[in-house]
């Protein structure tokens, strides 16, 4: 009967190494061994992956053939004093530790470090897992933060310059538009070459707001046109009616909302300098293009005139410019109709 309990207990014994011995060799962490001197003495075929390395190119070899070339010096220092501590501990949660790949490249790794006892004295176990893929996502996920962080921060930005910059420069435009009626000729040329200033200066900051913030703000297209046809009731001295049909917020691209806005900009301040208009009807159609109409009850454009200033220059010029049409014409019962329109 002992007899029989010894085998068993043979059998259980051999088993339990040949377990033990199947455990290691398929565990999903690379294992490394290496006796008291940084010696490799024994590697799994996970780490024989993960580095490049034949066992028997390992086997023999310092553990610091694994180590990056720039950590070499002082890791026979670092491994001296785990062994001399005696102790277990994790290396390496953040990342910061890498394997040197046959090829010299390196794989971030997370390192658990063991010290173990035999016949042939104290020897050091590593288990290494590559978390290479998972560093990977989290650099992701920080450029995807820092992405958002400055989304956001251009937004705020494209914001307080809509809401502050350009409607003072706006009205500023408005206001010296309405003197160039009351003063002499030579003041108003020069007061005519600083607006045109101006409205470089707008379309420039517009640019800027475009390129910070969002152009696809709900309501931000809407919300721009209504800002100018409410600055334009300080030199209209009424309020212009307005309509606009089609989805302009998902249709105009924001280098056309630049050139839009300028150029609405532009005819209501040249409804307030000639037409002694009561009246102006606002329309802005988007289907296959996108068509602007400015319609007064004033005393109608002399056609005679029509080319010589620079506003209309302009507004032909914006137009042309997005490979669109302009025209301006008295109507027949009294008014002036101005049409701009561009493709979309």
């Amino acid at each position: 009967m002992r007899s029989l309990r010894y085998r068993a207990g043979m059998m259980s014994s051999a088993l339990t190494e040949k377990l033990a011995r199947a455990v290691i060799e398929r565990s999903p962490d690379g294992l490394v061994i290496c006796d008291q001197n940084g010696v490799i003495t024994y590697v799994n075929d996970e780490l024989t992956t993960m580095s490049g390395y034949g066992a028997n190119e390992l086997i023999g070899q310092l553990v610091e053939v694994l180590v990056p070339a720039d950590a070499i010096a002082g890791h026979p220092h670092l491994r001296d004093g785990f062994v001399v501590s005696n102790a277990s501990r994790p290396m390496g949660p953040s990342g910061n530790v890498r394997l040197r790949h046959c090829d010299g490249s390196e794989v971030s790794v997370a390192v658990a470090l063991s010290t173990i006892h035999d016949a042939s004295g104290r020897s050091v176990v590593a288990s290494v897992r590559d978390i290479s893929e998972r560093m990977d996502q989290e650099r992701r996920l920080q450029l995807s933060n820092e992405a958002l962080a400055l989304a956001a921060e251009r937004e705020r930005i494209a914001r307080d310059l809509h809401d502050t910059v350009l409607q003072h420069l706006f009205a500023l435009g408005l206001e010296m538009q309405a003197l160039e009626m009351v003063v002499d000729e030579s003041l108003a040329t020069r007061l005519s070459s600083a607006v045109d200033q101006i409205d470089h200066a707008i379309r420039e900051i517009r640019t800027t707001v475009f390129t910070l913030g969002s152009a696809q703000r709900h309501g931000s297209f809407g919300q721009e046109i209504q800002d100018i046809v409410r600055q334009a009731v300080r030199v209209l001295g009424f309020t212009p009616r307005l309509v606009i049909d089609g989805a302009a917020e998902l249709l105009v691209p924001a280098n056309v909302r630049i050139e839009l806005f300028a150029a609405l900009r532009e005819a209501l301040g040249n409804v307030a300098r000639h037409a002694h208009a009561t009246e102006t009807l606002v329309e802005i159609r988007v289907d296959q293009d996108l068509m602007v109409t400015v319609d007064d009850n004033g005393v109608g454009i002399d056609e005679q005139s029509i080319g010589r200033g620079n506003g209309l220059g302009n507004l032909a010029a914006r137009a042309h410019g997005l490979g669109g049409t302009f025209d301006i014409r008295a109507k027949a019962g009294g008014g002036t109709r101005l049409t701009w329109r561009v493709p979309v």
